[in-house]
């Protein structure tokens, strides 16, 4: 993890001195709704999700992807993100975009008759495709379209059933709303 970080840190050093007008710095913020039904609970999960990446050249970005859902735990993502965006025509245009990395369980599974130890994270994988609109201001609005594989475990105590783990993973259709601010 320490390399990676390293990796990150040097590859965004460098690539700031650049100074071509075909680069930089873009933060992607949205409002997402996963939609479907699995293991789980409920079937809209509602989250907020960061990408902060770095368009390399006009086709090509890479960076880092952070988020929050509100699962039945709530999860907090975090890992790496590239996005290869197709060419642009007036400012507008379409993007495929992959995410993978880790979710962290931020409180514990409640059961009401059953007692939880530990919760842990797991992994997330993401992938979409988006649309990116203009408007007159220095930020733009996108939406995007995809899937999502998420998943955690936790650990029931139980005089009967001793110590028994169970994994829960969430298959689901994402819709994001957002703004592109920067490049």
């Amino acid at each position: 993890m320490k390399k990676l970080l390293t990796l990150l840190f040097l590859v965004f050093t460098i690539a700031s001195y650049s100074q071509d007008k075909t680069n930089g710095y873009q933060n992607y913020t949205s409002y997402a709704t996963l939609i479907g039904s699995e293991d789980d609970k409920k079937t809209f999960i509602h989250g907020f999700q960061m990408e902060h990446n770095y368009l390399f050249n006009p086709n090509f970005a890479f960076g880092l992807s952070t988020g929050i859902e509100w699962m039945d735990v709530k999860m907090a993502t975090i890992g790496p993100n590239i996005k290869i965006i197709l060419p642009k025509n007036n400012k507008q245009s379409f993007f495929v975009g992959a995410s993978v990395g880790a979710a962290i369980a931020l409180d514990d599974e409640k059961h009401e008759y059953m007692e939880i130890s530990k919760t842990s994270g797991g992994r997330f994988v993401n992938c979409e495709l988006g649309y990116v609109l203009p408007t007159q201001g220095s930020f733009t609005l996108y939406s995007a379209i995809g899937y999502r594989f998420q998943e955690y475990s936790y650990k029931i105590e139980d005089w009967w059933l001793r110590t028994v783990e169970r994994n829960i993973t969430y298959n689901r259709f994402v819709f994001k709303v957002g703004i592109v601010i920067g490049k």
